[in-house]
């Protein structure tokens, strides 16, 4: 059934009539033409709607039947358009508003950089300014692939930039080159953890260990050379060498490698009983306003949980690159905690102890070590908490460079 909206757009007043003669009331009205929509009678009289052409000419039949007749509202777009014509100031302003803000969401209102790290942003900044991309122009008159390959050209340690538009924010992400890390200062080889030194093999430098003997941390295994002497390298007679500037001065530097045994230990408690805290999964979230230093909360104004952990976020409109509107959006997310109680067995204690154990073993393993054994140990418990201990013996190269 189709929607009419002829009442709306011709306009209906509804108006409440009182008296003794409601039904000679009708009678008349109807006499005259009028149409009574939505008639509804009750004892205190009778309720009905009519064209507002047709409402003055109800005057006859209440005069005639001595009928007061109340307007109780008034329905349609003829009465909207004469309370705004009324206020014209307001629409004028109201118009005047929603112009600008239509043509302020076709410009470029900030720009905003990502991702550089060795580009200056403000040289950034200024290329692109140069380029036609600054506050205050019309996005469309700006060429984002264009400007984006001109800035890759002019900047060499930029593998690639890109212009993503956000609203009336431009983005410029900045995927820079890795430039690989000349080293120009080695010098000895020393031993990154204590070990027992089982193989010794020297490139360059002098050996300060053997075979056999325990090593601690940071000690000096093979030395490097005061000076490398190699006859082919040597100027002519009567011409002096002179060194580039540009070029890395290279440091004589000790080669080899020190291949040793190494001994890592990890231990983990776990007790029998525990009560922990953990999220429940249920959440809620609730907005708010910030306006100077106060915070004015729409909705969810506290949290619906007893136990929660609440996250709160700023969301703040910016108009350049400076200016800040003086009012943020806040969201708070709330997340629910609740208390778990756990009995775990001797047996699953120790497991979970293992395995916490192997864990932190992972991290201070040397990445690439061959693990020659490893042994797990339960110590003795003391009260409801299990103990576990994992010893792990490995393989690996000790010698390596003080600055690395």
């Amino acid at each position: 059934m189709p929607f009419n909206l002829s009442p709306f757009y011709n306009g209906r007043i509804i108006f409440a009539a009182r008296g003794d003669q409601l039904a000679l009331f009708v009678n008349e009205a109807i006499r005259d033409g009028i149409v009574l929509y939505k008639t509804q009678k009750s004892e205190r009289g009778l309720r009905a709607q009519v064209k507002i052409a047709d409402f003055k000419k109800l005057h006859r039949a209440a005069r005639l039947t001595h009928t007061r007749v109340h307007i109780l509202a008034k329905y349609g777009w003829p009465f909207i358009a004469m309370r705004w014509w009324r206020r014209k100031t307001l629409v004028a302003g109201i118009l005047m508003i929603g112009i600008v803000l239509a043509s302020l969401s076709q410009m470029v209102l900030s720009i905003h950089v990502e991702g550089n790290k060795v580009i200056p942003k403000e040289q950034l900044l200024q290329s692109a300014e140069r380029l036609g991309l600054k506050t205050w122009v019309w996005q469309k008159d700006v060429d984002n692939r264009g400007i984006a390959k001109a800035l890759v050209e002019e900047f060499p340690d930029a593998a690639w930039i890109g212009l993503e538009n956000q609203g009336t924010q431009i983005t410029i992400n900045v995927k820079e080159k890795i430039r690989p890390i000349v080293l120009t200062e080695r010098g000895n080889l020393v031993a990154s953890k204590a070990g027992i030194v089982q193989e010794l093999m020297v490139i360059q430098g002098t050996p300060l260990v053997h075979e056999g003997e325990t090593v601690k941390p940071g000690q000096v295994l093979i030395q490097a050379p005061a000076r490398i002497e190699n006859p082919s390298a040597k100027p002519k007679p009567g011409t002096v060498s002179k060194p580039n500037p540009t070029l890395p001065q290279a440091i004589p530097a000790a080669k080899g490698f020190a291949r040793a045994r190494v001994w890592y230990s990890a231990e983990a408690k776990i007790p029998l009983i525990e009560d922990k805290v953990e999220e429940s999964g249920r959440s809620a979230k609730g907005w708010g306003i910030k306006i100077g230093n106060r915070v004015i909360m729409v909705t969810t104004p506290e949290s619906p949980f007893s136990q929660v952990t609440k996250e709160v976020k700023n969301h703040t409109l910016t108009l350049g690159r400076n200016w800040h509107f003086p009012v943020e959006i806040l969201s708070v997310d709330y997340k629910e905690l609740k208390t778990v109680h756990l009995e775990r067995t001797k047996a699953e204690a120790q497991q979970i102890a293992e395995k916490q154990a192997r864990e932190e073993l992972q991290t201070r393993i040397t990445p690439g070590a061959s693990i020659i054994e490893e042994t797990v140990r339960v110590l003795a418990s003391s009260g409801d908490i299990e103990r576990v201990r994992v010893e792990t013996e490995t393989y690996e190269d000790l010698a390596v460079y003080p600055n690395s």
